[in-house]
């Protein structure tokens, strides 16, 4: 059944009014047919309709949304304008109707040629104080869960998605001065065919965490930049664990090619990754330009330069670099590396217990200016001979510290 807000007109006759305290239910239903008032499953009401529903829930209630009774094509995106209160969020999660146990629902667009297709989720001034799980995105557009206005406390668990734009998108809407997110998760969500990236969150978007995360991309010729996981504006006090990027790249883009694993920006502040893979990309793994910068036991392998760290202060421990890929080598005005440090005037960059494991002996580390320090306080290097760039002489003076 494809849904449109249209098809919402008259779906719930028997809510009753939103402000009154006792006309509110702890679950109510949803499924691909449903045109009822979402008291049960055989009165499920449809995805459309799923702001209505949340003015009628009480807080620390669950929306089930029916994943054995077909798929929710959507032809425009679904309107979330409601929540929860603190500690009692509301729960939308994907269920077998059958037996209750958790089950992927899968919500289907549009998306195919040149139609960049709907957003999934539309979150509206409003919602807050909610759980979102079990859910499967097929051909979406920007923003399997797009953000248009601040929000806050807004978890995303358990999903999946194939050939969309963005799974996490954060765009203010005409009339929104930003659209920041606060205190909010990203947990074990993964798929494959990502355009333009995972997620990008922006603004002053804060106190968030992206865990057991995993994307693969869908590989552009020239065009628009893509990048795995994207901070930008002043997003702050973010942490990333044991998330994997994969395959971000801008092919045959002329005299540069981009295309990165994760970035953030220098707006940014307060921003970790621990255990975080990036791989496969044509330009930087991890391109971190946020002052003070950790990456801790991080691996980046088969990018361009792995590691790009712009930071006036950074560090990484236990890091692993390994065979940096130049794809444009042919036509592209740059150079393959294992760490790239483009800091500028009083920049220093703290490196310990990094490991280089390298077929072809690619330079170690490479500076963009003469004022940048790295500090290098073990390394273990597995290559055919040891080549630290052009900055040998500059780095055997001064930056090893001890073996």
């Amino acid at each position: 059944m494809r849904i449109t807000r249209r098809s919402v007109i008259a779906a719930l006759p028997l809510l009753g009014c939103a402000g009154e305290a006792d006309a509110r239910a702890n679950t109510l239903h949803i499924a691909p047919d449903g045109v009822g008032d979402g008291s049960s499953w055989s009165h499920a009401a449809p995805l459309a309709s799923l702001s209505e529903l949340l003015a009628n829930i009480e807080p620390g209630g669950e929306i089930l949304i029916a994943a054995d009774r077909g798929v929710y094509q959507i032809a425009e995106p679904i309107d979330v304008s409601g929540g929860g209160q603190k500690s009692l969020e509301v729960t939308i999660r994907g269920v077998s109707a059958e037996s209750g146990a958790p089950m992927l629902a899968i919500v289907q667009g549009n998306r195919g040629g040149e139609e960049i297709g709907p957003s999934g989720f539309r979150l509206t001034r409003g919602a807050g104080n909610l759980r979102f799980s079990h859910f499967a995105f097929r051909d979406v557009g920007n923003g399997a869960f797009a953000i248009t206005a601040p929000v806050s406390n807004v978890s995303i668990e358990d999903c999946t998605f194939e050939n969309v734009y963005r799974f996490i998108e954060n765009t203010a809407d005409d009339g929104e001065g930003h659209a920041s997110m606060r205190g909010f998760a990203i947990r074990r969500c993964r798929g494959e065919r990502a355009e333009r990236g995972f997620l990008r969150i922006r603004y002053n978007a804060r106190d968030g965490v992206i865990e057991d995360c995993r994307a693969r991309g869908l590989p552009n010729r020239g065009g628009f930049i893509p990048v795995g996981c994207a901070l930008d504006d002043r997003a702050s006090d973010i942490v990333y664990r044991r998330c994997v990027m994969e395959g971000f790249d801008q092919l045959d883009a002329g005299d540069y090619w981009n295309g990165d694993g994760f970035s953030d920006e220098p707006g940014n502040r307060n921003i970790r990754y621990e255990a975080c893979e990036a791989r496969g990309c044509t330009d930087g793994g991890f391109d971190c330009k946020s002052r003070d910068v950790v990456l801790q036991n991080c691996v980046a392998e088969d990018n361009k330069r792995n590691f790009r760290i712009w930071s006036q202060r950074g560090s990484l421990s236990g890091c692993i670099s390994r065979n940096p890929n130049f794809r444009g080598r042919a036509v592209e005005n740059a150079s393959p590396c294992h760490l790239w440090i483009g800091g500028e005037e009083g920049a220093v960059v703290e490196v310990s217990n990094f490991t280089v494991e390298d077929a072809d002996a690619t330079p170690i580390i490479e500076f963009d200016n003469d004022e940048a320090r790295i500090e290098v306080r073990g390394i273990t290097i597995n290559s055919p001979r040891v080549n630290w760039g052009e900055s040998e002489d500059r780095i055997r003076a001064g930056m090893l510290i001890g073996e």
